[in-house]
Parts: C-alpha cells; structure tokens; sequence
C-alpha cells in the first residue's frame, strides 16, 4: 500500500497543479491589458458612430504611448502599408481582409518617438466598395483594426501588437 499512497499524493499534487494552473489562466484571461506599451484607439474623422453614407470612410488611428519613457515607432512605414482591417458582417458573419500597401522596407527602422502619454495619428480610409462587397444594401458591419509591428524601446527592437474595433452601419436602415 505504500506504493498506492505514493502514486495518490502524485496524483494529488498533478490535479492541485493543473488546478492551480487553469485558475491563473482564467484570472489573466479575465484582466485587461493594461500593461501594454502603446495603445490603439480608432474612430471615424467627424462621423462617430461609424455611420456609412455610401462615400468613403476617413479613420483616425491613435496610437498613445502608455510606458514611462519615449517609444520609438515606425509611423511613416504604417502611414504607407495602413494597418491590417478585417471586416466582419454582424448578420452572416462572413469576412475579409483588406488589402494593404507595400512599403520601402527600411522605414521600418524609420522612428518616430513618441513621447510617454502622447500619441501620433495614422489617417486611413476604407473605400465604399471595400464596404459595399457584403451582400445587401444595408452595412452593419465590424471592423477590427490592428498595427503590428516592431517598435523600439530603450534601445531595443520590441515586437507589437495592438488593436481596435469599430461598428460601422448604414446611415439609412432597412
């Protein structure tokens, strides 16, 4: 029976483990990031909600640095690919990813800082027809707005990500 105890008390600290690990899964699911060096904020210039008049949409993209010291970022880069949209139909939930732009890949190592609690702003537009290709007349569409990319911080190459979302829908409805 000791053999039975000993594989019972592995047993038992395997299961608390795994316990244990699941709750802290959850719990970090559960917070919201805010430990993120940068934020992204979207919204449409001058037309907030996202109403579609059937005339192209001009975004704002906010990217805010949230770290104690200035961060290097790409802007003249992203201002030339655009960010990476997704749109989303709400009703069939049907999607796609609009196409972005190429870029001189050595502005990628172009910096602009930006300084703690400042942001910089990428203008972007997504065409009526990007919007229109849904079946209908009616859009009710999300559009999920992310940048990528490598920053810098302290010296140091750093991978990110960000992204918002924004609900675009007819002006007119059905």
């Amino acid at each position: 029976t000791g053999e039975a105890r000993t594989s019972y008390k592995m047993h038992h600290k395997i299961a608390v483990g795994l316990f244990a690990l699941l709750s802290a899964c959850t719990a970090i699911k559960d917070t919201p990031m805010t430990n993120q060096l940068l934020t992204i904020a979207a919204e449409c210039r001058g037309n907030d909600p996202c109403l579609f008049e059937g005339q192209d949409l001009f975004l704002d993209i906010r990217i805010t640095n949230n770290h104690r010291s200035e961060i290097g970022f790409p802007l003249t880069y992203l201002q030339k690919t655009g960010p990476v949209i997704r749109l989303i139909d709400t009703r069939t939930k049907a999607d796609t990813y609009l196409k972005t732009n190429l870029a001189d890949f050595d502005l990628r190592e172009k910096f602009t800082l930006i300084h703690p609690g400042k942001a910089v702003v990428v203008e972007w537009v997504i065409s009526s027809d990007e919007l229109r290709q849904f079946a209908g007349p009616y859009v009710d569409l999300s559009a999920e707005i992310t940048v990528k990319t490598g920053i810098q911080v302290s010296g140091k190459q750093v991978d990110f990500r960000g992204a918002d979302t924004l609900r675009i829908v007819s002006k007119d409805k059905p």
